[in-house]
């Protein structure tokens, strides 16, 4: 398709993240935690090529959003990657790989300022997550009728904190996380140091992530046509639980246009298209 502005979750779980964004120019991977051979395969399927992105950027240092087989692949292919500056010591100590792209100049560090790849501008923005250097989502910005679209990428934080509404706001696609169901957390058996941190510096809840949507449509002057809900948990939460938390809370607020899309953690959610 001709004019367009597209993403798709290839992928998200606690075993693996990975978000393509392309229109007809352009395409770029936000994370890269899925296997080089299943990631090769889901672009085919959507009509690119790994060999072609034009970037990768990453979120933070966690092995679920960093795979090194799919990096030292992208290294193969000359595709440059980016992180933020804070980031990137805790990156290049963790990951034989990152060093030896950062080696070879294919690592490429931002500093508050926008990314241009071709046609596509990228931003990063800070969130709060349990990751040393910190952890980021992204703003990605297209031009489709002489307007600029924005999909907004955040899989992985512990709260929406104002700064993240705000760069959240105005987009036409949305991908947040909705990790966990808290009775189903609860009743786990996980102990409890793992579930304070999931509550406290970890995740995003179904009722977090909805209450974070409405402060998010709140603050934006248009609606977006599509959010994807991330990172459900296997073990704690379902796509129906976390589905009815979000469309219920969007429906009783006047907001119920907006799809609702499921994500997978080795399946790709559908492509999800601005036109």
């Amino acid at each position: 398709m001709k004019n367009h502005l597209s993403t798709c979750v290839l992928g998200s779980s606690s075993s693996g993240n990975s978000t393509a964004i392309w229109n007809d120019t352009t395409s770029i991977l936000i994370d890269c935690g899925l296997g080089p051979v299943y990631i090769k395969e889901q672009l085919l399927e959507l009509g690119l090529r790994m060999e072609d992105l034009d970037g990768v950027f990453l979120t933070h240092i966690h092995s679920d959003h960093v795979n090194e087989a799919t990096v030292r692949n992208l290294h193969k292919h000359c595709i440059p990657m980016f992180c933020p500056s804070q980031i990137e010591p805790h990156l290049l100590k963790k990951y034989r790989s990152i060093a030896d792209v950062k080696k070879e100049k294919f690592l490429n560090v931002i500093n508050n300022s926008d990314i241009e790849l071709d046609t596509l501008s990228i931003r990063a923005f800070e969130v709060p997550h349990d990751s040393d250097g910190g952890c980021f989502g992204y703003n990605v910005f297209g031009e489709l009728a002489g307007k600029t679209k924005k999909i907004s990428v955040s899989t992985d934080m512990a709260e929406v904190t104002a700064s993240a509404l705000e760069h959240i706001a105005n987009s036409e696609v949305i991908v947040i996380e909705s990790n966990y169901d808290e009775e189903m957390l609860e009743r786990s058996g996980r102990p409890k140091w793992l579930k304070d941190r999931i509550r406290v510096g970890g995740h995003l809840s179904n009722n977090q992530c909805a209450e974070s949507m409405l402060q998010i449509l709140n603050r934006s002057q248009i609606l977006p046509q599509m959010i994807a809900l991330a990172h459900v948990s296997r073990q704690c939460n379902t796509n129906t639980l976390a589905y009815d938390c979000t469309f219920s809370a969007m429906e009783k607020h006047g907001m119920g246009e907006t799809t609702v899309c499921e994500t997978h953690p080795q399946k790709p959610s559908i492509t999800m298209t601005i036109v």
